[in-house]
Formats: C-alpha cells, structure tokens, sequence
C-alpha cells in the first residue's frame, strides 16, 4: 500500500514508478499544465470508481465470454469503456484477448497528448494505473497490467495488456454448479446445452481437459475449491441507465416517461400502520399544543413533491436519481 494520500496523480505513487520526465525541449509551462491536467484526471477517476463496484454475477458474465465479439456484448464491457471515456482516458476497445489476458487499445491516447515533448519512452502511466484500480478494486480480480505499445514509443496506437492472476478469477468465474461439474458430479437439473456449454467454459480455463480434471483443476479443488464463497447480491452502477433507455425509448418523450415513473411511485404501497402502544402521561413540560406531530405523507403527496422536483431537474437521469434516493 502507498503512503501518498488519496486524490494524487496516478504517477505521483509509489506503484507508478514516477512521472515520466520532461524532455530536454520540454517548457515548465508544458511541465505545469501536464501536471494539472492528470490532476483533473485523477480527481475524476477518485469521484467515479468508488460508485463502480460491479456485482459478481456480471463479472462472471464478462469472464465467461471467450471472443472479443462475445466480450464486447457484454454489460461490463459496455459499462467499462463508458467510464473510461467519462474520466478523461479515452475510446478504449479491446482488441485482443486469450484466457486470463485482455488486450485494450486506446486510439488517439489523450493521455499521450499532455506530453508534446516527450518521445521515445511509454507514457500513459495513468491509464495502466487506472485499468489496475478498475479490475482489482471494481471487478476485485488481482491482476497485473502493462503498457505494451505507445504512440510516444513508435507505436501505431497504445496498448494495454491486463494478465489476471487465476485463484482470484476462478473465485469469480466459478458458482456452485461449476464446482459439482469440477467434483464430477451432474448439476440437478440442467439441460444438456447449458451442461456442455460449461464443460467449454471450464476447458477453456484449463480446469478441464478433454472432460476430466487437468491438473491444474485438481489442484484448485484441492486448495481453493472448498472456500467458502460469499457472494454480495446489489445492483450493477449501470442498472439506472438501462431503466432510462429502456423507458425513454418505449414513450419518446420526457413527459410520457415522467408520467410512467410517477405511476410506479403511486403504486408503491403505504406503510404498515404502527401497533397501537398504551397512553403514557406525558408531563407538564413536555406537552406543547403548538408543535403536534405531522401525520405521514399520502401517496399522493409523494407524487405531488416528485412533480414539482421534475420542474428543477436538470435531467431526466437527474430526477431518477432523486427518487431513487428518496425511496
């Protein structure tokens, strides 16, 4: 762990190794905007990443697909070059992978253009710092992640290779089904198509070799395959995105949606009422005519207030937002 405080330049870390140095042609004006602008890089990825976290159920999803195709289609991925784009690193896509290493290209590296001066040497520190943080903290996948090519090294583009330690993805990858298959044993009713798609699966990551246990797989059952897994159950941070696609999408118009948003909180039941206690006698000083106890606000109520927070939302995902937070 780093004894740097929170909030610094990926480079300003002890795992980064240092800044990239300035170029005998580079300008302490070059040097100090270079340093602002992965300020405000490194701010944004501090704001973003904590909200990011991403449920196991969808890393299995993502670790499962086994093509760029495949990988490309999934929540995840779509979710991850969105965010990546959103702090300032750029279109990445992925365009290379084998089992356990993803390759991610990132054409017209903005990081690359804060240092005009520089050639010869990788430069894009903060987007290897950041793909580390994404997969071991958001995705919680140990990892190793390396520049391979830079366009400040002679590269075509910037490449990134991210290389997952195996304990720590076969943890994720693998749910109790997969742990029957791997004890030899038939998961209770599951279909023949699902069962050899899995077999694939688990082939694929060296767990299995020609349906029987590799070596590598007997050694996991032996070690790891009995740890007890607890897996936490929440909403992926792209859930309330694809609530507004798929309701702006089906109405067309921010009052139609409103209008299906405000039924949904209409319909949400009233609370229980309360068991009646015994009366206590309440003390001299403690009754106060002037201040009763508000009664709990109706339904209606609830839609009326959500109404009139539309009229100073800025947006339609700011106001989801809100009544998320309210309910």
């Amino acid at each position: 762990m780093s004894d740097m405080p929170p909030g610094l330049p990926p480079f300003m870390t002890s795992q980064a190794g240092g800044p990239p140095p300035m170029a005998s042609g580079g300008s302490f004006a070059q040097s100090l905007g270079a340093f602002g602008t992965m300020l405000k890089i490194q701010e944004t990825i501090s704001t973003r990443f904590p909200i990011s976290k991403v449920p196991w159920k969808d890393t299995r999803v993502f670790l499962r697909a086994h093509t760029i195709e495949s990988i490309r289609s999934t929540p995840l991925y779509g979710f991850m070059m969105r965010l990546f784009k959103e702090v300032g690193l750029g279109d990445m896509q992925l365009v290379g992978y084998a089992p356990m290493h993803y390759v991610f290209a990132v054409p017209g590296c903005p990081v690359c253009n804060i240092y005009p001066a520089l050639h010869n040497q990788k430069v894009c520190v903060a987007t290897t710092d950041a793909l580390h943080r994404f997969f071991k903290e958001e995705l919680e996948l140990e990892c190793m992640v390396e520049e391979t090519e830079c366009v400040k090294d002679s590269g075509a583009v910037c490449k990134f290779k991210v290389s997952l330690q195996p304990i720590s993805a076969y943890q994720i990858l693998l749910d109790d089904d997969d742990r029957l298959i791997l004890s030899r044993k038939r998961p209770p009713a599951m279909e023949q198509p699902e069962l050899v798609s899995r077999v694939e699966i688990l082939t694929i990551y060296k767990l299995l070799d020609r349906g029987k246990l590799s070596d590598i797989g007997e050694a996991y059952m032996q070690f790891a395959g009995s740890m007890p897994v607890k897996e936490k159950i929440f909403d992926p941070p792209w859930k309330t995105a694809e609530e507004l696609r798929s309701i702006i999408s089906k109405h067309g118009a921010f009052g139609a949606a409103f209008g299906e948003m405000a039924s949904k909180v209409q319909s949400v039941p009233s609370p229980a009422p309360a068991v009646p206690q015994a009366p206590s006698m309440p003390s001299a000083s403690s009754v106060s005519p002037s201040s009763p106890v508000p009664p709990a606000p109706s339904v209606q109520e609830q839609a009326s207030k959500i109404k009139d927070e539309a009229k100073n939302a800025g947006s339609f995902a700011e106001l989801i937002a809100k009544m998320k937070k309210q309910n």
